[in-house]
């Protein structure tokens, strides 16, 4: 089932914007213009919020609903961190922050989506096979995961930037796939990478050598994935 994120701004635009940008990325939405209604959609048992910390009528009550909760909140704003007035509040809660507009004007509407993602269980799944794929998918997300696919090794890069996974699983690459995971490899030394592999796959350990990735079987897999 999908992520329930609360949405929380009193500019319509922006909240229409980002509220498009969160359903194309198959989040669930529940907007809020003002506090009164962002409490409510609270009670909706979100998975996440998402919340401008300029909202009328301040948003303390409301960032500690979502903590008593234990729900992940990002919250955003017009003004640098260091210029916002809500500076103390931010930081006495440990919200991560993110501006809402580029220095050029633009919104940073991925940048706040990939934040979300990276608070959320979410995984990268590459894999060549299309009909494999319906499978993996239906038992991932049915376990709670939000899941982004590159089914080619050339669009795993770009999709490993705008999901910022939480691990890549990896099922039955061939050897020139193995370039593709080595440049993600090399901007992340740390992220978890599994590579799933099959009964007729010879041995790729000789080609991948850090403790962060692992070549495990599809028997495997439920306990690599509780280990995370």
């Amino acid at each position: 089932m999908p992520f329930k994120i609360l949405l929380a701004d009193d500019d319509a635009n922006y909240l229409s914007l980002l509220g498009r940008e969160l359903l194309d990325a198959e989040y669930l939405l529940y907007p809020a213009e003002s506090k009164e209604i962002a409490l409510q959609q609270i009670e909706h048992d979100i998975d996440a919020a998402i919340i401008d910390i300029n909202l009328p009528g301040g948003v303390e009550e409301l960032l500690e609903a979502c903590l008593n909760k234990a729900k992940p909140i990002i919250a955003m704003g017009a003004l640098p961190l260091k210029e916002t007035e809500h500076l103390i509040e931010i930081m006495y809660y440990g919200v991560p922050y993110v501006k809402k507009f580029a220095n050029e004007g633009g919104p940073k509407l991925e940048m706040i989506i990939a934040r979300m993602n990276t608070l959320l269980k979410t995984l990268l799944i590459f894999s060549n096979n299309k009909e494999y794929q319906k499978g993996v998918l239906a038992g991932l997300n049915a376990r709670g995961y939000k899941v982004f696919v590159a089914d080619q090794a050339e669009d795993l890069l770009h999709t490993f930037l705008l999901s910022e996974p939480k691990a890549i699983l990896v099922y039955f690459p061939k050897n020139e796939d193995l370039q593709e995971i080595a440049k993600i490899r090399r901007m992340d030394r740390e992220l978890p990478i599994a590579v799933v592999m099959n009964g007729q796959q010879g041995d790729l350990g000789g080609q991948i050598n850090d403790e962060a990735t692992r070549i495990i079987s599809q028997d495997r897999l439920a306990d690599y994935l509780e280990e995370l």
